[in-house]
């Protein structure tokens, strides 16, 4: 159960919307399990729609036996024309790629596909993932049973259009559409959310939400010869591509005219009236009147990446329970975000949580084919009685602002993936560069501590040095980091004055904790590399579980004699040799790599004291020499 606005507004009508605070089910208007308020940060409460690779809303099977002459299909729950916006190696026309397909029978297009709960690192090919086999198979249309994915391919095609439009956009700053390109855009959003959800959308037996649909789910089910709710999904997916845009909505104003929007929503507290027909065009409405669309753009060092269960995510809680934004990430320049148009309200009304409204974000501009910026209603005419597609045209133009984002702002909508990927889930990236900066600033956020696990091979993964690159040196080809630059050239010249090596060593560690502002060197990537990797083995020795121990706070110490600063790392070397099984293999005959060592060290150790200080316990009493209780002053 959650609070939801629900407004009855005609997009770009102009006219006064009604509103009304009601407590409701999720089923329809917020399907089930889309509500997780692990935290009280934005994006913890970030709501999960589309979770389709996650084994608890994979579709059931169709009730009907397919006929024989079938062919199994691989069908996408993340369209094909926006996994090739991340794929790797040279673009392949559709004819290089039918011809490849007939010789190989497998896709030649191909993506990095990170797989969490294996933690592996793989270039995949679209064709194997993001999808299931007959996800919308039809056994019920024995003449046809792959109806439904031709009709989505329509679909994906006019979206594809569209998408390509805005990119070719991007330079200068402004997208002007026409409404039916906007229409066909807001569709495929909203078919995206819903075929992703599968046969868990109309469950009776789901426990948040299913009771209040029971008898209107039979009256359904009879009515149009269905078995089971999968039937009935696949059902109203084709009423969603087969029924005109301002067809649904009309059919979700109708309802409302005559029942009475309060009387509407009071059903959906108990039981859904078994009459009601188009009742599915009240969920189409709400994402379609609620909230007004937006180009962003990421930040011209960064890229947006994929998840597979992040098509469609919503993002933000104002006081009354509304969600705030819906993201889709279209590739990895572009991510179209549906932001509620009640968000001034929800923000008179208390505090919302939300990591990306600081964005902002101007709402398109209508010219109609008359030229006039939007309609004019006669004195006396009842706004209620008004048919609005009278004034509509498909030619109408709207100017959307493309809002290119900081890297900061960039980081958040990414970060929104990140926190909400499942462990069984996987991520799709173009750049690994770019990639493993994204990973960094998401770690180093001490509210994404719990979310750290998931992605500690990728951060392997993508900082493995490639062979032709020797041993990291500060004059390594590659990006130059000024800062650390100097500091290592210091030590290196016998500059750096201070009294023992864990000093030098913690005086290096402070510039590099915050690993996101460091740039990809081959002395950042080694360092990455090596610490991910023993954070991993102790987490396999130890356990992952994120908690504190009696005694703590602690800190490192911020300064050593040169004898217990030699104690301190010849114990932790120990600790990791014995211990976890593993060698550092640093050259420490050179002393910039008995530096790099000696900081991975002491990053390990600061992790150990902040994330896992349960294995403080298993460590030698001389490296406890190099923590201090942190004093923590009441105010």
């Amino acid at each position: 159960m959650v609070f939801i606005s629900i407004l009855l507004r005609h997009s770009y009508s102009g006219c006064e919307a009604r509103r009304l605070h009601l407590r409701v089910t999720s089923f329809i208007l917020i399907p089930p399990g889309c509500t997780s308020q692990r935290d009280l940060s934005a994006t913890d409460i970030t709501c999960q729609f589309s979770a389709l690779m996650h084994p608890r809303t994979q579709p059931l099977a169709s009730s009907h036996t397919l006929p024989p002459t079938h062919r199994d299909q691989f069908h996408h729950a993340i369209p094909r024309f926006i996994l090739r916006q991340f794929q790797v190696g040279p673009r392949k026309s559709k004819a290089e790629r039918q011809k490849h397909f007939q010789r190989t029978r497998e896709d030649p297009d191909y993506v990095l596909y990170y797989d969490i709960a294996s933690g592996s690192l793989d270039v995949c090919s679209i064709g194997t993932i993001y999808g299931l086999k007959n996800l919308y198979t039809d056994a019920n249309n024995p003449s046809n049973a792959n109806e439904l994915e031709q009709k989505l391919a329509i679909l994906e095609k006019d979206a594809s259009i569209v998408i390509k439009a805005l990119h070719s956009n991007l330079p200068s700053g402004k997208a002007t559409l026409k409404r039916c390109d906007v229409e066909r855009l807001r569709k495929f959003l909203f078919v995206m959310h819903y075929r992703n959800m599968g046969g868990s959308y109309f469950d009776p037996d789901h426990p948040h939400g299913g009771s209040t649909i029971r008898k209107w789910l039979e009256r359904y089910k009879a009515k149009h010869h269905c078995r089971t709710h999968t039937d009935v999904w696949l059902h109203v997916l084709r009423y969603y591509l087969d029924t005109p845009h301002s067809r649904i909505l009309d059919h979700a104003k109708a309802i409302y005219d005559e029942r009475g929007m309060e009387m509407v929503h009071l059903q959906m507290l108990n039981h859904v009236d078994p009459d009601m027909e188009n009742y599915e065009a009240l969920a189409y409405d709400v994402q379609a009147s609620m909230s007004f669309l937006c180009i962003w753009e990421a930040h011209d060092t960064s890229e947006f990446i994929l998840s597979d269960s992040g098509f469609g995510l919503w993002e933000g809680l104002s006081v009354s329970g509304d969600s705030v934004h819906r993201v889709f990430v279209v590739s990895p320049r572009i991510a179209v975000v549906l932001r509620s148009n009640w968000t001034p309200t929800f923000e008179k009304m208390g505090p919302v949580i939300s990591d990306l409204l600081k964005i902002p974000q101007e709402r398109p501009v209508p010219k109609l084919v008359d030229g006039s910026a939007g309609f004019r209603i006669p004195e006396g005419v009842d706004i209620a009685s008004i048919n609005w597609n009278t004034f509509r045209s498909p030619d109408d133009l709207f100017t959307f602002t493309i809002t290119k984002l900081s890297l900061a702002q960039t980081d958040s909508l990414n970060a929104v993936l990140l926190k909400n990927v499942h462990h069984d889930g996987a991520l799709t990236f173009l750049g690994k560069e770019r990639m493993l900066r994204t990973i960094r600033a998401f770690c180093h956020d001490p509210t994404n501590k719990y979310d750290r696990p998931k992605f500690a091979s990728l951060m392997r993964h993508l900082s493995i040095i490639p062979t032709n690159v020797t041993r990291p040196t500060l004059l390594s080809d590659g990006p130059v980091d000024t800062e650390l630059y100097v500091a290592l050239m210091e030590i290196q010249l016998a500059k750096n004055h201070l009294p023992s090596r864990w000093d030098r060593a913690l005086s290096v560690f402070r510039l590099m904790k915050d690993t996101s502002i460091r740039m990809t060197c081959p002395f950042m990537l080694e360092h990455i590399f090596n610490l991910s990797a023993v954070m991993q083995e102790c987490r396999n020795h130890f356990g992952g579980d994120v908690y504190k121990i009696a005694g703590g706070p602690f800190m490192l110490e911020p300064s050593l004699s040169e004898e217990v600063s030699l104690r301190v790392f010849q114990a932790l070397d120990r600790f990791i040799l014995e211990g976890l099984g593993m060698r550092l293999a640093y050259d420490t005959k050179d002393i910039l790599g008995q530096v790099a060592k000696d900081i991975v060290l002491v990053a390990f150790l600061d992790w150990v004291i902040d994330e896992s200080s349960h294995v403080l316990v298993n460590m030698s009493v001389v490296t406890r020499q190099a923590v201090r209780r942190k004093i923590v002053c009441a105010g």
